[in-house]
Parts: structure tokens; C-alpha cells; sequence
């Protein structure tokens, strides 16, 4: 073991193996052995120290001439190879191999998926917002890079914006379509990804002994379960129950997704219990909350004074600040809400009208195809709406070139 290089963030092995009857409760329900083998506990080291090697290449390849070769690749991306003034093999390789669906690709689920997406309406908001993106933040080692990057100097609404557009691009009809958004999107915000990793690799500033690589293949793993296997968690709390084959679909989505982000395969799940396991391994890859914990928890919980609405602005801004703390304060309750710098409300009474009325209207649609079909409708137009509330700001990252 003393001759393993491990990031100090990374707890030792022997403390991953610690159980207790929740560890043994968890284990029995998802039948599955939370604590990681050795071989899992390398894999995982390796992951914490490990980048996106084909985009990663790229990038060396950019900075030979970092002007003109950024504006071959923004070409490619949104133009296609043969748009190229003359064949460059770095980016046919690159694009040859991203333009191709992998053997496992199912197009029938990513179509299912959708529908599923739409139907959850606004649900799907919070669930992202107060419980996902928060519970990060609860995590340091996710808050590094954009500490260095000066991204914390950024208001919340624009970080949150730029997250959005990105969701919204990749849930349209046929986004992954080679010159949809969906797709260039995904690869621009990979593309960032390496860039910001390849800066700070070289920054005297960066702490690889105790952070591993930036932006590395497990921080990104674990947000694309932020994005999938904890939505599921969270839509369950609010009263709304999938079923198999939803869960299949919408897994697989998040799966061609991360893929397509430059995720490697292992650690991409086509089941639920599998993207629990690797969440159990979250606190011991992480160190506590920190002082980058209060600053991103209370920046983003105050990010609806932000917001654009267009009637009643200001008593709109404060109802949407309450509902948000209630509904983070329903999942994580009171110590996480203090570690993340949050004001605690009497009771999160929002969450419970979210649980009410999920309960009634999706136990409802299962047996009624036209209130289903009026969920599905309905639910797409609300996050386009909610979209719409950051006007400018959500056309800076993800689309910025379309």
C-alpha cells in the first residue's frame, strides 16, 4: 500500500471497508456490496488521477497553434470535417470516433427517455437544483476548479444558466443528431473541460497531491449520477414512481450522455444499484465541507434575486428563495443545510405540496394515457419557461457558437 500513489483526498482502503447496519441494510436492498474490492479501490485511485485521453490529446495538439487549431476544431464541431481547408488526423480520429454511436446505443430508449424527461415538468428543476447540484457542493473536491478558475467570482444565475442551456440542448428531439445541439454542445463542454484541465494541471496553484487530476474521470462520473441515479432518488421522495422500463431508458440516456462527454465506460451504469455503490464511495473520495461549501451553497440559494420575471418580480424572487431552501432543507436536512452556509426554514411545507401533488397527478396518468400525454406536454414547456427566466445569461456556454 505505501507504494500506491494516492491523492490525500482518497481515504485508505481498510477505512472503505468500515460497515455498520445502514452499510449492511443498503447492501441487502440493492443486492450488492457497497464496499469497493481492492481491485475496484485501484480502479477508483486511478480515476481520481485519470483525464479524457482522446480530448486531452487534442488539446496538446490545439496549443501548437492555439488560434488557428481552436478554429479548426470549432469547424469540425459545427461545420464537419470536410469543411476543413485540408485533412487534419487529429481531428478525424477524434471525430470519426465520437460520430459513431457505440454497439450498446439504443435509440428506441433515448426516444423513451425524453418522454420521461418531459413528463416530470418542473419536478425535474428542483430535484436537479436543490438536491443534485447542492449535495455537490458538499463536496470540495468537485468545488477546485472552479475556485482557480475564478468561476466562484461568477453570480450563481450565470453558473446555473450555462448548466441548463447545456440540459435543455441535450433533452430536444433528436439532439445527438451529428450537428444538433445536443451533440456539439456535449463536445464543447468536454472540449472546455480539457482545456480548464490542462491549465490547471500546470498551475502552481493546483494541488495534485492531494486533489488528483482536475476535472478527472470520477468527479465526472459521479456528476452524471448527480444527473441520473439522484434524480431518480429525489423524484421518488416527491411522489413520483417510475417504472422499469423508465428507469432503463432514462439510465441509458445518461449513459450515452457521459459517454459522448468523454466518460470512460466503467463507470458509466446501466443500472440503478450500480450508480449507488459508486455514491457510497463519494465521502471517502471527498474531504469534509468546506469554506468553497458555504460560498457556492449560499451563492446558488440566493441565485432567484437573479431571476428575470417579468410580473411581480420582486415578491417572485423571494417565493421561489423560500421554496428552493425548503425543498434542499427536505433532502438534506438541517447539519448539511449549516455545512452549505443555508438559513433553515421552520419547515420545508414546499416539499410536501411538490409530494401531494406528485402523488395525486403521476399516480393518476398511469391510468389515464390523456393525462399522461398532457404531462408530457405541459412539463417540456414549463423548463422552457424556466429557461427563459435567465434570458441572456443562457446563451453563454453550452450554445455559444450556434
Amino acid at each position: 500500500m505505501s507504494m500506491l500513489t494516492m491523492p490525500k483526498r482518497l481515504a485508505p482502503f481498510e477505512k472503505m471497508l468500515t460497515t455498520n447496519w445502514k452499510t449492511q441494510a443498503l447492501s441487502l436492498l440493492v443486492d450488492k456490496k457497497l464496499q469497493p474490492s481492492y481491485a475496484e479501490y485501484l480502479s477508483l485511485n486511478q480515476a481520481l488521477q485519470s483525464g479524457d485521453p482522446a480530448m486531452d490529446k487534442l488539446i496538446v495538439w490545439m496549443f501548437q497553434n492555439p488560434k488557428q487549431h481552436r478554429k479548426y476544431f470549432e469547424t469540425a464541431l459545427y461545420q464537419g470535417l470536410d469543411q476543413l481547408p485540408h485533412e487534419i488526423p487529429e481531428l478525424t480520429e477524434f471525430f470519426n470516433f465520437v460520430e459513431k454511436t457505440p454497439a450498446w446505443f439504443d435509440q428506441e430508449k433515448m426516444d423513451e427517455a425524453l418522454n420521461f424527461i418531459y413528463r416530470l415538468g418542473f419536478n425535474s428543476g428542483f430535484i436537479l437544483r436543490d438536491l443534485a447540484l447542492m449535495m455537490g457542493y458538499l463536496y470540495p473536491g468537485f468545488n477546485q476548479p472552479l475556485i482557480l478558475t475564478g468561476a466562484l467570482s461568477k453570480n450563481a444565475g450565470t453558473r446555473l444558466a450555462e448548466t441548463t442551456k447545456w440540459w435543455m440542448d441535450i433533452t430536444e428531439q433528436h439532439a445527438f443528431k451529428r450537428f444538433n445541439t445536443g451533440f456539439t454542445s456535449t463536445i464543447y463542454v468536454r472540449f472546455i473541460h480539457a482545456l480548464v484541465r490542462n491549465q490547471l494541471s500546470k498551475s502552481t496553484k493546483w494541488d495534485r497531491h492531494t486533489w488528483g487530476l482536475p476535472i478527472n474521470q470520477y468527479d465526472q462520473a459521479m456528476t452524471n449520477i448527480a444527473f441520473s441515479g439522484v434524480l431518480l432518488l429525489g423524484i421518488r421522495a416527491i411522489g413520483i414512481f417510475p417504472n422499469k422500463r423508465e428507469i432503463e431508458s432514462f439510465l441509458h440516456f445518461w449513459k450515452y450522455a457521459g459517454w459522448l462527454m468523454g466518460i470512460d465506460e466503467k463507470w458509466l451504469v446501466d443500472k440503478e444499484s450500480e450508480g449507488w455503490k459508486f455514491l457510497y464511495w463519494m465521502p471517502f473520495a471527498h474531504p469534509k465541507p468546506d469554506e468553497s461549501s458555504i460560498s457556492l451553497g449560499a451563492s446558488l440559494s440566493k441565485e432567484p434575486f437573479e431571476r428575470q420575471y417579468r410580473y411581480l418580480k420582486p415578491l417572485q424572487q423571494k417565493l421561489a428563495y423560500r421554496q428552493h431552501l425548503e425543498v434542499t432543507q427536505f433532502f438534506l436536512g438541517r447539519k448539511k443545510m449549516q455545512q452549505l452556509g443555508l438559513k433553515h426554514r421552520p419547515a420545508p411545507w414546499f416539499a410536501y405540496y411538490l409530494l401531494a401533488r406528485n402523488v395525486v397527478l403521476y399516480t393518476g396518468a398511469k391510468h389515464s394515457p390523456k393525462l399522461s400525454q398532457k404531462l408530457q406536454q405541459s412539463g417540456r414547456n414549463i423548463q422552457k419557461l424556466g429557461l427563459a427566466l435567465y434570458q441572456s445569461k443562457a446563451k453563454q456556454l453550452a450554445s455559444m457558437h450556434q
